[in-house]
């Protein structure tokens, strides 16, 4: 099937005290943390190990793998490509407490606030100022006093010294810089790209990072959010679409109210979902595939290159418990660049460019829909979204082509929110509970259980949901160890 590229989203590494351990628990119950990349997954364990499944066609796995797994073209061909289904250490990396998987790609951080990472390498992505793949952990050149790491497609960005500061590709402007100090040949082009770590101006006070395909965010400390890269369907939030692959590289506030006050961030593929103080979800770019969480208009947000809502919308289904809590001023736009944004909200409606109530109702009456827990945090995958809520259960929304949304389903998946089974075959009655963490990427999303196991769900291409086996599933069914 056709490829895309992504990232866990967001990564933030901190430890707090020594390592958890697995204290005889075995492997199966000692997940910490847990990243998926563009059809593989990597996880780190409590005793500080690294390991990694799924594809393995550029080592990023951190190991060599003989397996071959069916990969199936956007023609509806079908190739092999080299896979590992199961999780297997990646021996070149210790004391990690942090992870992040992007397109071919992972790195590290690790118990020192150095950063390691390892495969592909064409674009520069591993940041050791070569061009070469590597299948063992490599250190990024000046990467020492790291805080959070992400990777997205063809790039990588880190906290590094309280500063922001991006490599690999940069031709979307990914990197946050202007004009790139190398080109990099692949894939039959040359692009500009960074292969060392190169400081992004104009952001301070950095806390978090997300990134997809080819853009990038930062939260800030005080709640804001800046975006830069690719704007091909409003990626960048700022209330208008570039609609064609030109490069965006100043980073730049989102630019409207309904994105201030953010305590949590996440982006995959071509979109960006945030986590407002007040529980609000808000997201913007693409949606092909209703994963903004609002109505897919018949057309797109012009001159947005496929349905796009290029401004922060909230989620309907998380939109009345905010409005209890907060002024409606916090949805009422100010500026010139937030007058955008309601031409934006307004494209997201069912009635986009009419002017009677009906559509109102319709896109309103959402509010009127059942309560539920209140959202404690987000993943992203390239057509999907999830969150994680306070009763500890998972709603996603989106694409549903490879049972993303994890209802046990195949659909075409839309803005509608589904409950996450516990298991292949469940009752929708039957949610997933008990679940601390949830992380998403491409068409696969897992949960890291409170007993520190691992339930994944989605698509199983080369053995992302690491049972052994590219078999699909029919809902969320636990990693092999």
């Amino acid at each position: 099937m056709a490829f895309a590229l992504s990232s866990c989203g967001s990564s933030v590494g901190t430890r707090d005290g020594a390592a958890i351990g697995c204290e005889g628990r075995g492997r199966s119950r000692c997940v910490a943390k847990l990243s998926l990349g563009a059809g593989f997954a990597c996880a780190a364990l409590g005793d500080e190990s690294v390991w990694c499944w799924g594809r393995n066609d550029e080592n990023q796995l951190g190991y060599e793998s003989s397996d071959q797994c069916p990969e199936r073209l956007g023609s509806g061909q079908l190739r092999s490509v080299a896979c590992h289904a199961f999780p297997q250490q990646v021996t070149s990396v210790r004391e990690a407490i942090a992870i992040s998987a992007g397109g071919a790609h992972a790195c590290a951080l690790t118990a020192g606030s150095t950063l390691h990472c390892w495969g592909g390498n064409a674009y520069g992505q591993l940041g050791n100022g070569g061009s070469l793949p590597s299948v063992n952990a490599v250190a990024v050149t000046n990467g020492t006093a790291v805080t959070a790491v992400v990777a997205g497609g063809r790039h990588t960005c880190a906290i590094i010294d309280g500063r922001v500061a991006c490599w690999g590709a940069n031709d979307r402007g990914q990197l946050g810089v202007a004009n790139a100090s190398s080109a990099c040949a692949a894939a039959g082009a040359t692009v500009p790209c960074e292969r060392t770590p190169t400081r992004v101006a104009g952001i301070q006070d950095a806390v978090e990072l997300a990134a997809g395909d080819e853009h990038t965010c930062a939260r800030t400390m005080d709640g804001r959010v800046f975006c830069w890269g690719t704007n091909v369907d409003g990626e960048l939030g700022r209330g208008t679409a570039d609609g064609a692959a030109t490069a965006t590289p100043a980073p730049a506030l989102v630019g409207t109210t309904a994105a201030t006050r953010v305590r949590a961030i996440s982006a995959s593929g071509h979109h960006t979902c945030a986590l407002r103080a007040d529980d609000a979800v808000v997201c913007w770019g693409r949606n092909d595939r209703g994963q903004l969480g609002v109505t897919i208009s018949s057309a797109p947000f012009a001159p947005c290159a496929n349905a796009c809502v290029p401004a922060p919308v909230p989620v309907l289904a998380f939109e009345a418990m905010a409005e209890e809590q907060i002024d409606s001023s916090v949805f009422a736009d100010a500026t010139a660049s937030d007058s955008r944004a309601d031409a934006a909200r307004d494209a997201a409606r069912p009635d986009a460019g009419d002017a009677g109530d009906a559509g109102d109702a319709a896109f309103d009456s959402g509010l009127q829909a059942p309560r539920m827990a209140k959202p404690i945090a987000l993943a992203t995958g390239a057509w999907h979204s999830c969150a994680l809520l306070e009763d500890r259960t998972v709603r996603c929304w989106g694409g549903n082509r490879s049972r993303e949304r994890g209802d046990g389903q195949l659909s075409e998946g839309g803005p509608e929110l589904s409950a996450v089974i516990a298991a292949p075959g469940a009752a929708a009655t039957n949610p997933l509970q008990n679940v601390s963490s949830i992380e998403s990427g491409g068409a696969t999303s897992c949960a890291l259980l409170e007993d520190r196991s691992l339930r994944c769900w989605g698509s199983n291409t080369s053995g992302t949901l690491g049972i052994g086996s590219a078999d699909e599933q029919g809902g969320p069914v636990s990693v092999t160890w």
